[in-house]
């Protein structure tokens, strides 16, 4: 199981994007935001104890849930994004923008994603079209590449496969693939419970940098459902033992508390790793600190209407390596796209 997370650190060479602070849309329901703004959570952004819980704590996962469902109804949705890595002691970071339209009964989907590979730009493009998944890869030192899957002959084996499972956690490999956002949120409704939510606020100024806005949310805090991780890891549910290291064991949400402005949207998505009991504490005796092992951010959100041409990709002369077959087998007996 070891490998499945040591993978981590190309597919973060391949898709990291940076998180920094947060800048999320209007309070007064203008869908934009000023760039290069100092934020601020009212609420405590580290994670609580693993035992700590308010009450009502069924909130916190209805919550998720119903956010999976909000961002899957909406017919538009475009945003930047910032993502930070923390791949075995090293941090990728990287910027990009993220695209969602509804067309009939599957969403158009499309990631770009920028980093910088020591002096090298690399760059990352993933495109949901309606038959065709694309996925161009320029990431040095390796050659660029261009993949694609069928996705009318994926479906046809997936609607014959057996129950889906929860499918991926962490926005890595091919999230977008399988549904994107809110896909991402329905793997993390169905693996994580949810404690209840913690009231705050995010702070930017506006627009015309003159005042101070202020954006209610909702912060929730999860860990592993005991049966899920059983099965992610193969030990008995309630037994104790070492995880892998990059295997997080909470995740934290910001969730918008506003009817105004995309309710329950996430504008930020936080994957830790909490130090263990029995862990090495540092030379002075305090306790190893939390890991932030991935963040992702969207901000600039907006709901305005997409062209439809985003989500089209035309591979011209570029040698293109078909994976559907590869897909089938993975997937077959995994998920099923949304």
């Amino acid at each position: 199981m070891k490998h499945r997370f040591r993978s981590l650190t190309s597919i973060a060479l391949a898709s990291a994007l940076t998180w920094v602070t947060l800048e999320p849309v209007d309070a007064r329901g203008q869908e934009s935001a000023v760039r290069n703004q100092q934020t601020a959570l009212s609420a405590d952004s580290r994670p609580p104890a693993p035992d700590a819980r308010l009450p009502n704590p069924d909130l916190g996962s209805s919550l998720v849930a119903e956010s999976a469902k909000r961002v899957a109804a909406e017919p538009a949705i475009s945003a930047e994004m910032r993502y930070k890595i923390d791949a075995f002691g090293h941090e990728l970071v990287g910027t990009g923008n993220y695209l969602q339209f509804s067309s009939g009964a599957e969403k158009l989907l499309r990631l770009d994603l920028r980093m910088q590979v020591g002096d090298k730009p690399a760059i990352v493009q993933e495109i949901r079209g309606e038959e065709t998944y694309w996925v161009r890869r320029d990431v040095p030192p390796l050659p660029p590449s261009l993949t694609r899957v069928d996705l009318k002959q994926l479906r046809k084996s997936l609607a014959r496969s057996s129950m889906p499972a929860a499918g991926e956690v962490l926005p890595q490999g091919e999230w977008i693939m399988l549904g994107g956002l809110a896909r991402l949120l329905t793997a993390l409704d169905q693996n994580f419970v949810f404690a209840a939510p913690r009231p705050g606020e995010l702070r930017f100024n506006s627009a015309e940098g003159k005042s101070l806005v202020r954006l209610p949310i909702w912060t929730v805090s999860g860990e592993w459902k005991k049966e899920k991780l059983a099965a992610l890891t193969g030990r008995e549910p309630g037994k104790n033992g070492a995880l892998p290291d990059q295997l997080p064991d909470r995740v934290e949400l910001v969730l918008g508390r506003t009817e105004d402005i995309l309710p329950l949207f996430p504008y930020r998505i936080t994957y830790w790793r909490t130090t263990p009991p029995n862990a090495k504490v540092a030379r002075d005796g305090a306790a190893q600190p939390p890991r932030e092992l991935l963040s992702l951010e969207l901000f600039n959100v907006s709901r305005k209407p997409i062209d439809a041409r985003e989500f089209q990709y035309q591979p011209g002369d570029q040698e293109v390596q078909d994976l559907t077959q590869y897909y089938v087998q993975r997937y077959t007996s995994e998920t099923k796209l949304r």
